[in-house]
């Protein structure tokens, strides 16, 4: 699937087949089975824009190709609402924009519950995971997005541990491609991990005045000012 390839390593710097590709599926896979919905779903944010666009989804390969790279405003919907708030939300879907595909909309329709849980690195958003349920009159609770938001959280750990390998094996800070749902926070963030990261490369010899520096940086900044 040409746009899935695309998207996932444009937005979160992941790619098809990898090993983190698959741990991430494996985790939304998890979660839909856990909280007992149909379908599942890992949204990333394009800074840019304030949109959450679809790059993966579990439990039906014709709702895949049918939602990957539709898009769901910050703010909209539980999804949108789970993106701004970075909580867990749980509800009947409000936001109908999105088109389903033919074979959910020939028999159920829109989803009749959703939970969205926010992946989060630290305070910066990354994205959000959701599960639906086309269930008649189905709802979630409490307990369940207690559990989908400890599987977002590892999701976001996934992302951050993969962005982190990036900078490491990176040769200049031209070679990285940062990831869209890290924003320019997340691209200044790399680009201090790659100086020093070079320095240390460059400098063994060094590396006490290094830390030495860092250090006096790190004293010289209040907590107001970071």
């Amino acid at each position: 699937m040409e746009n899935l390839n695309l998207l996932l390593e444009t937005y979160i710097g992941i790619m098809p087949q990898s090993t983190e590709e698959k741990v991430l599926r494996l985790l939304i896979e998890t979660g839909v089975q856990i909280v007992g919905g149909e379908e599942g779903s890992l949204l990333a944010l394009d800074e840019k824009t304030n949109e959450l666009r679809f790059l993966m989804t579990v439990g039906s390969k014709s709702s895949e190709e049918a939602l990957i790279g539709q898009i769901v405003p910050l703010g909209k919907g539980i999804t949108g609402l789970a993106a701004s708030t970075h909580e867990v939300q749980i509800g009947a879907p409000t936001f109908t924009d999105i088109k389903q595909s033919e074979e959910r909309s020939d028999k159920s329709g829109l989803p009749e519950a959703v939970i969205a849980a926010p992946m989060l690195i630290g305070d910066m958003l990354i994205g959000v995971i959701t599960v639906v349920s086309f269930e008649k009159e189905k709802r979630f609770s409490g307990s369940d997005a207690k559990f989908l938001g400890r599987f977002a959280t590892i999701a976001g750990l996934i992302v951050d541990q993969k962005r982190k390998l990036s900078v490491l094996g990176s040769k200049s800070i031209d070679d990285l491609n940062l990831p869209k749902a890290l924003g320019e926070s997340g691209r200044l963030e790399q680009s201090i991990i790659h100086i020093i990261t070079r320095l240390i490369r460059q400098k063994p010899a060094a590396l006490g005045k290094i830390e030495n520096m860092l250090q006096a940086i790190e004293n010289l900044t209040s907590p107001d000012e970071v």
